[in-house]
C-alpha cells in the first residue's frame, strides 16, 4: 500500500500495558530528551546533537508519511498514561513489504515495551494494512533488539552490507511473514 493515506487504528492499538498512537506536538519534549540517550544514538540514525527542532521535524514528517501512505509511525505510550512516551515504533511501507524500526526510552527499558509494541504493530500491519512480510534491520551488536525480534516471531533472514564510506555499518535482517503464527499471545520481552 503506497500512494494513499494510511489510517491510524481507531481506537489506538493497545494490549492494556502499552498503547500505540500517532505522535503529537505534546511528545516533542520527550522525544528530544529520549534522543539524547547514547544507546538510541548508537543504534538509531538520529541527528547528533539531537535538538528540539529535530523532534519537531520528526513529528511533522510522521504526519506527512501517514497522509502519503508511506509510513505508519507510532508513539509507544503507557496505556494508563497516554502522555508518557515510552518509545517509538514504525513501519515503512512499499507494496506488500514493510520495514520496521523501534526504540525505547531509557526509563522504560527492561519492561517488555519493545516486544509488546512490535507484536501490536506486526499484527496490525498484517491484518489491517495487508502487508505480506515485515523486515527489521538490526545491528549485530544490538543484542536487546535481536532478542525482541526473535521473541516476537521474527527469523534471521540474512545480512545486509551497507556502504562503509557513508558511516553506516553492516546489519542483520530479520523477517516475519503474514503466514507465520500470530504473535499476540506471547509473553513480553
Amino acid at each position: 500500500m503506497t500512494g494513499g493515506a494510511l489510517h491510524p487504528p481507531d481506537p489506538p492499538l493497545t494490549d492494556g500495558t502499552v498503547t500505540l498512537r500517532r505522535f503529537t506536538d505534546a511528545d516533542i519534549e520527550q522525544i528530544t530528551a529520549s534522543c539524547q540517550d547514547p544507546e538510541i544514538q548508537r543504534f538509531i540514525p538520529v541527528p547528533q546533537p539531537y535538538q528540539r527542532a529535530d523532534a519537531e521535524a520528526y513529528v511533522r514528517r510522521t504526519e506527512r508519511q501517514w497522509a502519503e501512505g508511506t509510513k505508519a509511525a507510532f508513539a509507544i505510550v503507557d496505556a494508563n498514561d497516554p502522555g508518557m512516551l515510552l518509545g517509538a515504533i514504525n513501519v515503512a511501507i512499499n507494496g506488500a513489504v514493510g520495514n520496521s524500526g523501534y526504540w525505547v526510552a531509557p526509563q522504560a527499558r527492561g519492561r517488555g515495551v519493545a516486544g509488546r509494541a512490535l507484536r501490536l504493530l506486526t499484527d496490525w500491519a498484517f491484518s489491517s494494512v495487508g502487508l505480506g512480510v515485515i523486515l527489521l534491520e538490526i545491528r549485530p551488536e544490538n543484542a536487546a533488539s535481536i532478542a525482541v525480534a526473535t521473541h516476537c516471531g521474527y527469523h534471521r533472514a540474512g545480512e545486509i552490507d551497507i556502504n562503509v564510506e557513508t558511516g553506516k555499518r553492516n546489519g542483520l535482517i530479520f523477517s516475519r511473514l503474514a503466514s507465520d503464527h500470530a504473535s499476540s499471545g506471547e509473553a513480553p520481552v
